[in-house]
């Protein structure tokens, strides 16, 4: 999902991932090189990051409606 900020130009490309039935308790997200790391409860999942977007700094991420968006 990509959005464009109005305000100063910028373009914001986010992760929306399904995670039915999780809590914000049991996530754990983490940025290690060119991964995203998530943990929600006994479950893991690798996420390899694209090439372009590799210089991109991750600015928040929200758990909402059973959807993850990064």
């Amino acid at each position: 999902e990509e959005e464009q900020d109005a305000d100063d130009g910028a373009t914001t490309i986010a992760w929306c991932l399904p995670l039915p039935g999780a809590a914000k308790e049991d996530l754990r997200l983490v940025r290690r090189g060119d991964e995203l790391l998530l943990t929600v409860g006994p479950f893991h999942r690798i996420v390899r990051i694209a090439s372009a977007l590799r210089r991109c700094t991750v600015s928040g991420a929200a758990l909402a409606d059973g959807v993850l968006r990064v």
